[in-house]
């Protein structure tokens, strides 16, 4: 008999009744048995965060539930070793029961940087178009509808200031 995952349709149409039997029954031992496993994985990863957990509380947690001095030096003597494990066990037992997530930026907010402090000093330089009047000689010239401003932080020798380039639209 052939192995489950190389059957094909077309070995099945000829199969007599008791081998398809035969199938159905390795089949829900398989499923079964992958049952089981998925069991176990999700149980040792909830222990491992629940764990996790446990030891972040103890090292963050309130000044209330804080532990006596020679209880704290035993406890951090392991406890990043234990932290460091348990996460690389956690990892590990995620990547083995999900499949791997693309490394793609989608959906990923580019940073955002706070504008230049008021106090500095600003030198602007201007980028006008050379020409506004328009190609089509039924237009009037151009109109200015806004500009835009980018910021660039310079430095003199004990001296900041920031250069204001505006180009006009």
């Amino acid at each position: 008999m052939q192995d489950l995952q190389s059957l094909t349709e077309e070995d099945l149409k000829g199969l007599p009744s008791d081998a398809i039997a035969a199938l159905a029954q390795q089949m829900l031992q398989r499923l079964r048995c992958q049952d089981s496993e998925l069991r176990f994985k999700d149980a040792k990863i909830e222990k491992i965060t629940f764990q996790l957990a446990r030891l972040k509380a103890w090292k963050f947690g309130a000044k209330t539930e804080a532990m006596s001095t020679e209880q704290r030096r035993l406890f951090e003597e392991t406890c990043v070793e234990d932290e460091a494990s348990l996460q690389a066990q956690l990892d590990q037992a995620r990547g083995a029961a999900a499949p791997p997530v693309g490394a793609g930026n989608e959906g990923k907010p580019k940073p955002r940087r706070s504008p230049m402090p008021e106090h500095l000093r600003r030198e602007e330089h201007h980028h006008e178009p050379a020409n506004t009047d328009c190609p089509n000689p039924e237009c009037g010239p151009m109109t200015r509808i806004g500009e835009d401003v980018s910021e660039r932080l310079d430095i003199v020798p004990a001296e900041f200031f920031v250069h204001r380039h505006i180009d006009g639209k």
